[in-house]
């Protein structure tokens, strides 16, 4: 088990009918597991997508063999193979493009309730209610179900968290350390921010391991695990390593440094749910927030909607501002109950792992922070956590905002890439006459 001091006090980790935050992450769970499954023709198709799914047709033919690397960044340099596997294990059982969206959804969505299994055994009551909170917001909110709908690397994250999750909660033991190490390497080897996210955590882990909070480390377990992980980089690197040079030019000539910490812009945006004009680009004021349609008359509900969450994020600061004390943040966290384990991660993860994206000026963008799914969710959950009202009208925005974005999709087909990121749909791009 883990740490006793970090499962609280009081009651055992069995589930109780009586948690007051169990009702709404059910219902968020469903509304979640609709929307990542619902209509999913209307999945975006450009770039990425079609390379993703031609290339792992040209495998399975012999087209092509086995590559040693995987797609390429937007920095030219290629990623470990690692994302390309799982995508061709999945390709082996889908015929189509939409099939093979369908188990990238399915997976996420069966990530979705594992992260539920995890909390209802593994966290105790009162400290639970935050986690469920969280798990509630994470299921119905825009950017996070945006991330679960498509054939992109990006998409394939969310469950290398739980895993990661799972591995550092059991870290004590030889198996968790292990799983631990070997999840946050092959994540990292399918994003970047893995690794970003692997120094964060180690540093938070290493400090409460030599300040003697809770259960030590089993870091030979940790160090096999990462060994283990790193395999898929030998190829990687005898790719890459010649090219070095060639690569830090592309690097030099297109790629800006940001002196703005944009890691924490994209984590309050995000957990707010209020960052889809980074997929709908100029079409997000124009079109968007018109949304939704009755009977063909826009309602503006969407104004009103990003209103209310921007408020909810201004707030804390506002607060704080007012009050001007190093601890007033804290002071809207009224309710006594410690979430000592969330406070932790979001440490880690904020001040860790989007310390080391500030401190290089890394350009970090959205779908950038799926890799710490879903804590930017919790932080959210943690911090209104003693107003459970204000905690469903978050859900209940955030849950109304994705099922208009997708019934926007699904009614206009999406715009041309170039007036949109999200560009055409699938099922458009199928049926619009060939030029």
């Amino acid at each position: 088990m883990a740490s006793s001091s970090w499962l609280g006090q009081g009651m055992s980790p069995s589930t109780s009918l009586h948690d007051r935050a169990l009702w709404p992450v059910l219902f968020c769970l469903l509304c979640g597991t609709v929307l990542r499954l619902i209509w999913p023709a209307d999945m975006e198709w450009k770039g990425d997508e079609i390379w993703m799914w031609e290339h792992t047709q040209q495998i399975l033919t012999g087209a092509i063999p086995m590559p040693s690397v995987g797609m390429r960044t937007s920095l030219e340099v290629p990623n470990s193979v690692v994302g390309t596997w799982i995508f061709l294990a999945l390709a082996r059982i889908s015929s189509t493009p939409v099939r093979l969206v369908q188990w990238i959804q399915v997976l996420n969505v069966v990530t979705l309730w594992g992260f539920l299994g995890f909390i209802l055994s593994q966290v105790r009551s009162p400290a639970r209610q935050t986690w469920l909170w969280g798990l509630a917001i994470a299921s119905v909110n825009p950017a996070a179900m945006l991330l679960a709908r498509k054939l992109w690397l990006p998409d394939l994250i969310a469950p290398f968290c739980l895993l990661i999750l799972i591995g550092h909660w059991f870290r004590s033991r030889f198996w968790g350390s292990a799983l631990w190490g070997a999840a946050v390497m092959l994540c990292g080897q399918i994003h970047m921010g893995g690794f970003f996210v692997a120094f964060g955590l180690g540093v938070w882990t290493v400090w409460q391991d030599w300040s003697r909070r809770g259960e030590r480390t089993h870091w030979l377990g940790y160090a096999i695990g990462t060994l283990l992980g790193a395999l898929p980089l030998i190829p990687w690197a005898f790719t890459v390593i010649p090219n070095l040079e060639t690569y830090r030019e592309f690097v030099d000539e297109h790629e800006s440094l940001n002196l703005f910490p944009r890691f924490y812009l994209q984590w309050l945006t995000s957990a707010l749910g209020v960052n889809l004009s980074n997929a709908l680009w100029s079409k997000f004021w124009t079109d968007f927030l018109a949304e939704p349609r009755l009977w063909g008359f826009p309602t503006y509900l969407m104004v009103p909607a990003h209103g209310f969450l921007a408020g909810i994020g201004l707030y804390p600061a506002y607060r704080w501002w007012r009050n001007r004390r190093p601890r007033s943040l804290q002071s809207l966290a009224r309710s006594p109950i410690p979430t000592p384990q969330i406070n932790f991660y979001c440490g880690a993860l904020a001040w860790g792992a989007g310390g080391l994206f500030s401190l290089l000026r890394v350009n970090v963008h959205s779908h950038y922070l799926a890799v710490i799914f879903p804590f930017q969710y919790l932080w959210l959950a943690q911090l209104y956590r003693h107003r459970e009202r204000l905690l469903w009208a978050i859900a209940l925005t955030q849950l109304l905002i994705s099922a208009t974005f997708l019934t926007f999709i699904h009614r206009t087909g999406g715009h041309p890439f170039g007036e949109t990121d999200f560009g055409m749909t699938y099922w458009m791009q199928q049926v619009m006459p060939k030029e």
